[in-house]
């Protein structure tokens, strides 16, 4: 959901007299897959693996993140998150495979 789309729902919230929106707080568990996929990103980055443009490390974090946060399965969350990177936005080009991106992210997801 885009910002401006929040800033519409709070108004519309507002006026018609609601309760504001709870902002939810972040876990231990889901900091800790923020910060540990983040260094991942970095890795990633650094290694030539991905192409992201410094205005978009964080979106491409967040995104990532959420992928990770909603995967059911610790088994296939390399190939979420290597799926989330290759269908992102936010970054500008891939150019590991699949099983490099994998093996690359295993040490940060042994950590998780």
């Amino acid at each position: 959901m885009s910002g401006d789309e929040e800033i519409e729902l709070d108004s519309l919230r507002e006026l018609l007299g609601l309760a504001e929106r709870r902002k939810e707080v972040p876990t231990p568990f889901a900091q800790a897959v923020a910060a540990t996929l983040g260094e991942a990103l970095v890795g990633l980055r650094e290694n030539g693996m991905i192409e992201v443009e410094d205005d978009k490390v964080d979106a491409l974090t967040t995104e990532v993140v959420d992928a990770a946060l909603e995967s059911h399965s610790l088994k296939k969350l390399p190939l979420r998150i290597v799926k989330t990177l290759i269908h992102s936005e936010n970054v500008e080009e891939v150019y590991g495979t699949d099983e490099e991106i994998s093996a690359a992210l295993r040490p940060f997801l042994d950590r998780i």
